[in-house]
Formats: C-alpha cells, sequence, structure tokens
C-alpha cells in the first residue's frame, strides 16, 4: 500500500522531478514540488526501502527462508508441553538400564579373566614406580610432562595424509630446516610420501651407503653423530665426562621373570622338512664364513621318545620368600656379569653411543655379521636423547624406553640397543612382528608384570623377553649379514653398541718390554662429535 500510495503522489507530478542522469541510486534524494503553499519536502529512497525489508522480514513465511531462519522461528514460537508417562513404563525404563550396564560389565570381566588382568575386589591395576631423574629444573619439568602420551599424539599426526599440493613445498622445507639430502631418496617424487611419518622413514638410493672393504670393521649402524665411545671398566658405561650408569641397567638382569616366546618361534615339536635341511646348510656356511660358533641339532637324528617316570613327585610348595631369596643367590654365581668375556679370553667389552637427528636417515643395519639370540623391551620414559640433556640427565639411557637385541658375533657377546625418544613414533625391527613400542597396551602388559612380581614377593627386572631362537636351528637365532637393514624409527634417537672383542698384546718385562701401547686387538677409527654414515668404518679388529 506504501508503494501504491507513492506511486500515486508522483505520477501527477511527474514533470516537477529533479532526476540525476545516470539514474537514481540507492543514497540518491529525489525532489519535488507541489502547488500549494507547504514548504518543499525532500524524500529518501534509502528510508524506503529499509521499511520495505522490515515489513518484509516481519511478514515473510519462514518455510520460504534459509534453515537457520526457520529453525530460530521454530524454536521461538513452538510451545514446549510436557506429558507424564506411567510409572510402569519409567520403571521398566530403568530396568532396561541397569541390565545393559550389568550385562556390558560381565562381558568385560570375562574379557579381562581370558587375559589374566583380574585383580582382587576390581581394584584398579596398579602401575610401575616411576623414576623421577635428578637434575636442573628444566629436567624436573620434563619429567612431569606426559611425554608418552605427547609422542603418540605426535605420531598420530605423523600418519595425517598431506594435501597434494602442500607435499612437495613442505618436504623442501623440512630438508632445508633439518639439511636432508633429497638427492640420496631413493623416490625422487615427494608427491609419493602421503605423510610425514613415511618421509621420515624413508629409502636411500641403492650404493650411497656403500660399506666399507675392510671385512674386520665394524661399520656404522646409522647415518648420526658419534656422542661417546670407550672402554666398559667395572661394568659402567660413560655418558658423559664424569657421569656413567651401570651396564645392567641399561641391558637388564640376568634371569628375566618372563619370556614371550611368539608362537613363530615355537617350531621345534614338528618334524624337520626339506626346506629346514636347505637353511641349515645354508645357516652353517654363514657361521663358518664369519666364525660364529654353531651346534648342529638333533632334530634331523628325529625326536626321542620320552621314558616313563617312575618315580614319585614327593616336593612339597616352597615359600615365596625363600624361593625369591634362594633364586637371586643363584642368579648372582661368583659375581662375575652374564655378559662379561670368559677369563680364559683376552676380550674385553667396548661401547659406542650414536645420535640421529630429525634430518638423519632413520633406518639402521647390522654393523658385524652376527646372530641375534634374544630381544628385550624395556617400557621405560621417552626423555629427549639430546646432547643438552645427555649432559644433565644421568642414567638417560636406562630411563627411555629401548628395545635390546642380544646375541653373539665372532669374538664373543655383541648388543645392539635402538633407544627410544620423545615424539619417536616407534620402533621397528623388521624380523620381529609381535614388538610394539610406544603403546598403551605395552605399557599396560609392563604394568600387570611389575604387579605380579610384587605380588610373588619378587624383584621386576622391566623387561619383557623374547626369543629368536627357532628362527635358524643351526645357529640358535636369527642371522643377519653385514651391512643388512634391521629396522628403524620415526624422528631423531640413539642406538647404543655394546660389544666383545681382543684386547691387544704386549711384551712383557722378561721379553724385553719398554713401554708403548698395546699391539693389535681392538682399534678405534672414530673420533667424539664425528659425522658418520651408514657402512663406515667405527673400528676393527687386528689379529
Amino acid at each position: 500500500m506504501a508503494l501504491c500510495l507513492l506511486g500515486r503522489v508522483i505520477h501527477p507530478l511527474r514533470r516537477n522531478l529533479s532526476v540525476s542522469p545516470k539514474g537514481p541510486s540507492s543514497m540518491e534524494v529525489v525532489t519535488f514540488r507541489t502547488t500549494g503553499r507547504q514548504r518543499p519536502r525532500q524524500f529518501s529512497t534509502s528510508s524506503l526501502k529499509q521499511n520495505f525489508k522490515e515489513n518484509y522480514n516481519n511478514n515473510s513465511n519462514p518455510q520460504q527462508s534459509k534453515f537457520g531462519s526457520r529453525l530460530r522461528y521454530a524454536l521461538r514460537n513452538t510451545k514446549v508441553e510436557w506429558y507424564p508417562i506411567p510409572v510402569g513404563v519409567g520403571i521398566g525404563l530403568l530396568g532396561l538400564l541397569h541390565f545393559y550396564r550389568t550385562r556390558r560389565n560381565e562381558k568385560r570381566l570375562q574379557e579381562k579373566e581370558a587375559l589374566g588382568e583380574v585383580w582382587e575386589n576390581e581394584q584398579p591395576l596398579p602401575r610401575r614406580r616411576r623414576i623421577r631423574p635428578s637434575g636442573p629444573w628444566q629436567v624436573q619439568i620434563m619429567s612431569t610432562l606426559p611425554l608418552k602420551a605427547m609422542s603418540r599424539l605426535w605420531g598420530r599426526f605423523n600418519e595425517l595424509p598431506l594435501p597434494y599440493y602442500l607435499r612437495v613445498p613442505g618436504f623442501k622445507l623440512y630438508s632445508w630446516f633439518f639439511g636432508v639430502n633429497l638427492n640420496e631418496v631413493a623416490e625422487p617424487d615427494l608427491h609419493t610420501y602421503p605423510n610425514l611419518a613415511s618421509f621420515f622413514y624413508r629409502k636411500l638410493k641403492p650404493g650411497v651407503r656403500p660399506l666399507d672393504p675392510d671385512t674386520r670393521a665394524v661399520l656404522s649402524p646409522a647415518d648420526g653423530r658419534i656422542l661417546q665411545f670407550g672402554l666398559i671398566e667395572r661394568g659402567e658405561v660413560e655418558q658423559v665426562k664424569g657421569v656413567t650408569y651401570s651396564l645392567d641397567a641399561l641391558l637388564g638382569a640376568a634371569t628375566p621373570s618372563h619370556a614371550d616366546h611368539s608362537k613363530k618361534f615355537m617350531d621345534h615339536m614338528r618334524e624337520p622338512t626339506q626346506k629346514d635341511t636347505e637353511n641349515m646348510i645354508a645357516d652353517e656356511e654363514f657361521a663358518r664364513m664369519n666364525g660364529i660358533s654353531y651346534t648342529l641339532p638333533k632334530l634331523l637324528a628325529g625326536g626321542s621318545s620320552p621314558q616313563h617316570e617312575t618315580s614319585l613327585d614327593a616336593s612339597t610348595s616352597s615359600e615365596k620368600a625363600s624361593e625369591a631369596l634362594v633364586k637371586a643367590d643363584l642368579a648372582r654365581g661368583d659375581g662375575t656379569p652374564w655378559y662379561a668375556p670368559k677369563p680364559t679370553s683376552n676380550n674385553a667389552l667396548y661401547y659406542v653411543v650414536i645420535y640421529l637427528a630429525p634430518g638423519d636417515y632413520h633406518r639402521f643395519h647390522s654393523p658385524v655379521p652376527w646372530v641375534v639370540e634374544s630381544r628385550r623391551h624395556f617400557a621405560g620414559e621417552l626423555y629427549s636423547v639430546s646432547p643438552y640433556l645427555q649432559r644433565h640427565l644421568p642414567g638417560l639411557f636406562t630411563l627411555n624406553e629401548r628395545v635390546v637385541l642380544l646375541g653373539r658375533w665372532r669374538w664373543g657377546f655383541f648388543s645392539y640397543t635402538p633407544v627410544g625418544a620423545t615424539n619417536v613414533g616407534s620402533i621397528k625391527v623388521n624380523f620381529d612382528s609381535e614388538l610394539r613400542t610406544n603403546s598403551l597396551t605395552t605399557d599396560t602388559a609392563a604394568d600387570m608384570a611389575a604387579a605380579e612380581a610384587a605380588k610373588r614377593g619378587e624383584e621386576y627386572h622391566g623387561f619383557v623377553e623374547a626369543t629368536y631362537r627357532h628362527a635358524s636351528r643351526t645357529l640358535g637365532g636369527h642371522p643377519l649379514q653385514r651391512g643388512e637393514e634391521m629396522g628403524g624409527f620415526q624422528l631423531g634417537s640413539s642406538i647404543v653398541l655394546v660389544f666383545e672383542a681382543p684386547v691387544g698384546s704386549r711384551k712383557s718385562f722378561d721379553t724385553g718390554w719398554s713401554g708403548g701401547a698395546r699391539e693389535g686387538g681392538w682399534n678405534w677409527s672414530i673420533e667424539k662429535g664425528q659425522r658418520i654414515k651408514v657402512g663406515e668404518k667405527i673400528g676393527y679388529v687386528d689379529v
């Protein structure tokens, strides 16, 4: 009606209108003069449009507007009414909810019983005692942070797929910041890496890491920096100058409380096949070429039938406390550590620590031909292994989560320990499908093992052990060639090698010794702080 009335008023006075040649705009003023004595009036078209918009919004149908407007209209104008329900229906609903919760709790209890996780009075699973490290205030603050949860979250973030158009600039920026040599990457097209995790675990081109031709040498297992190396004296490993930690704390005790033997290794009860015979021949050749001791298994001769037992079992249950004390006393033996060289050999223990930065090649390789006999997984903490923290946190490698691979090589004992660190997603071992690191499952299993050991009155050794002795019937472990890829981890971390090697010899006073260093034996070829790559020489045995 307002528009119609306006049209009627303006139409007779069309000749007196003063309009701009370009046409009226939204803020333009239209002026006209009436024939009466009234004073000239001015009307604004913008005010007319605003009034029209308000009237339209007030009178428009909500079904013709957007969903948000209709929802607000319905919530504002709909009356809420409550209807009573019968008491019996309400009681029945509460009963159904209680029945559902009861069945759910029973199902969870059955699952826990199947896994052996049920505790008296259904109390919460006791947690392992955390070790609070000593050090400056930075270390104290770091010890209060949930580093393992943060590392798991970071691992999930690294697995998120990146947009296709951001992969090349993102990976090039990362490479520039951390010093990654993209010319060595096996796959030059960076679009093929869907996320950061796949780029961290990248492969290298064949031939970019040649192995040192000296067959007497121990090779570097990874790209990184030499942090520390030397001779192990009195069972102590030097972390930095003046700070040591026990080798027992790093590698574990002599006798584990439990061993998790994987089914794929427990094949000693089946009959040998033609393939087993071929594998034995290959393993024997491997052992002879690399000077590794081995024994022929009795399986080729066939299994012997067990003899009939005629004696009676007259034993009674012993006291747990007495059993624990006697077991600990027997484990000590003559006081010689289980990893120590034999007294009759002229060998000693040596160690080297290699730090991998975030920009380094993250896969690790075998430094020598050796046989891995067992694996120990320590579900520890995840402190940073940066050189700064190594100087200020004593026993860092004994606190962090780590995987200790134990075995033997030509000269005796050999251990290979990848150590986890903050934001390290996982430690992978190619020949161990059962290994899970930085996982809630392994942490819970470690808590259970600690609680069960406390229940029996035993000391918790801090690790779960698995064996590889049935991977090779001849060698009693998993054989690894020189330079063979063993596994890897996400982001940067460290590797600790502890191995037995001959000590150099020198003449006695009776034969004319006049001073000087020993001749022969183990010789180092590295320096502290040196950058090193896979396949380069760490040292060699001069025999």
